[in-house]
């Protein structure tokens, strides 16, 4: 489903910058504005699902976006985000009473950019879906009035909470599976029960909510969040083996789906759906111990699916979220730190440790065995040796691959001549068997032999940066300042 967002930033560069990272998140269509009357004069009649709005423009300014967009009925649940300066507290308590969403702090982190974005779209698509559920259950209920009132009701309850403000992430989805127990049967005590599978075998329990008068029939500490359960136990599990999908049950005691487990609890009624989000398999259930006042109907069933689909889209966007901070912080090749990561990480933990080093580790040969046995097998070299380097990795030790053949660690405590050659010695064995070349059958290896350097503090310089060049340009060098592994290479 595409998502359209606005940004308007009167200074171009920033607009710019601003509409890439925007553009990167998948199905957002960007529409970037110079001037917020060109904005307004856009937006009217059109769907939006985010506003950017840089505070210090010309008028209109972002402050009074806010007012503007807020007071069109079509824009009063679309998220705004508004961008300030460090020194703007003030503004940003004034955007909060205006109807602003979320901030961004200039100048702006690329990955918080990203990040807040895709959440405020994740959660603006949950809410358009829950909008249309409401419309379309309107016009297609045929229960009667009393019915058709309720399911409204709380639908229009769920609404409410996932446009919430105040609360995020677990608080969020803790209070949507609460209220969905409470609104299975008004009056009628139910829990609900949020669960992801794993191995195919089990459930293991995420999240659970019990309706006001629910008492459980066995000891707490069976129940815990956290807890596996044997998914053949479950009904949940049952009607996964039948393709999923959504199920009420309205008497379990009458249905062939009566498991021990279910005995234990009491449970008399039951309605359960199950969703996939990043790969792995959810499911949904509300139990009580209690026959339901009214049979399970449509409705019932729609409900059910509409909070599946909202905590669906909410595991999706974490997921994806995980992801990208992956890909950021990872060599995509070999799954080690990259570059950036290590610099940052290696910054950090540089002033805690005794006579702190960094050793870099070229594969030596690797450019002119990449051209003559082709790419393919230079990559499965290097995550060969990326892979023999991580293995022997100690406890605050930090391993990276810096460059296309080269790899870097970083060691927080050195503090004798002693400890300095058994790093060279530990990190140098790693090429002293033959490494695979990615060959189908496993059958194919070559020797590869690598040039170690290690730049040490004090001596060698009071950085973490400094350590680092001077190893990189000692690995290179010509001169002494370096070993070579395996000894028989040398």
């Amino acid at each position: 489903m595409t998502q359209h967002v606005v940004i308007v930033d009167d200074d171009d560069l920033t607009l710019k910058l601003f509409a890439g990272i925007a553009s990167e998140i998948p199905d957002v269509v960007v529409h970037p504005f110079l001037s917020s009357t060109e904005a307004i004069d856009w937006y009217h009649g059109k769907e939006v699902d985010c506003f950017v709005f840089d505070y210090n423009m010309p008028l209109p300014n972002g402050m009074q976006m806010i007012a503007l967009v807020r007071a069109l009925p079509e824009f009063r649940h679309v998220p705004i985000v508004i961008v300030t300066g460090a020194h703007e507290r003030e503004v940003r308590y004034q955007a909060l009473d205006l109807g602003a969403n979320d901030f961004l702090q200039k100048p702006v982190d690329y990955r918080e950019m990203l990040a807040r974005l895709t959440t405020l779209l994740a959660l603006r698509s949950a809410q358009k879906k829950l909008a249309m559920q409401v419309d379309s259950l309107s016009q297609s209920l045929l229960d009667s009035e009393e019915r058709s009132r309720e399911h409204a009701e709380r639908l229009e309850a769920l609404w409410g909470i996932a446009n919430n403000p105040n609360l995020r992430d677990e608080e969020l989805m803790l209070a949507m599976l609460q209220r969905g127990a409470a609104a299975i049967r008004s009056g009628q005590p139910y829990r609900g029960v949020l669960g992801r599978i794993e191995n195919g075998t089990h459930m293991r329990v995420v999240s659970m909510a019990d309706a006001l008068g629910y008492e459980s029939a066995v000891p707490p500490q069976s129940e815990a969040s956290g807890s596996l359960v044997l998914l053949s136990d479950t009904i949940a599990g049952r009607m996964l083996q039948l393709g999923g999908g959504t199920h009420a049950f309205d008497d379990i005691a009458a249905t062939e789906y009566v498991t021990e487990f279910v005995k234990q609890r009491s449970w008399q009624a039951m309605i359960v759906t199950s969703f996939t989000a990043g790969g792995e398999t959810y499911v949904l259930a509300f139990a009580s111990r209690q026959t339901p006042a009214k049979p399970f109907g449509p409705q019932d069933k729609a409900y059910v699916e509409v909070l599946a689909s909202f905590f669906a889209a909410h595991y999706q966007q974490r997921w994806q979220s995980t992801r990208l901070g992956h890909q950021l912080e990872h060599d995509s090749l070999t799954g080690l730190w990259n570059r950036s990561r290590f610099r940052s990480l290696g910054r950090a933990a540089f002033g805690t440790g005794e006579s702190p080093a960094i050793a870099v580790v070229n594969l030596a040969g690797f450019h002119a065995l990449n051209e003559a046995h082709g790419h393919l097998t230079g990559d499965a070299l290097l995550v060969e040796a990326a892979a023999a380097l991580a293995t022997r990795g100690q406890e605050g030790e930090i391993i990276a691959r810096t460059g296309g053949n080269s790899f870097a660690i970083f060691f927080p405590k050195v503090p004798s001549r002693a400890a300095l050659d058994a790093n060279f010695a530990r990190f140098g064995a790693a090429f002293d068997d033959p490494m695979g070349i990615g060959d189908r059958e496993g059958k194919h290896s070559v020797h590869v032999s690598a040039r170690i350097a290690i730049a040490q503090a004090p001596h060698d310089g009071a950085s973490f940066d400094g350590l680092l060049l001077l190893a990189e340009g000692r690995a290179r060098s010509t001169g002494s300042d370096y070993r070579t592994y395996p000894a028989t290479h040398t």
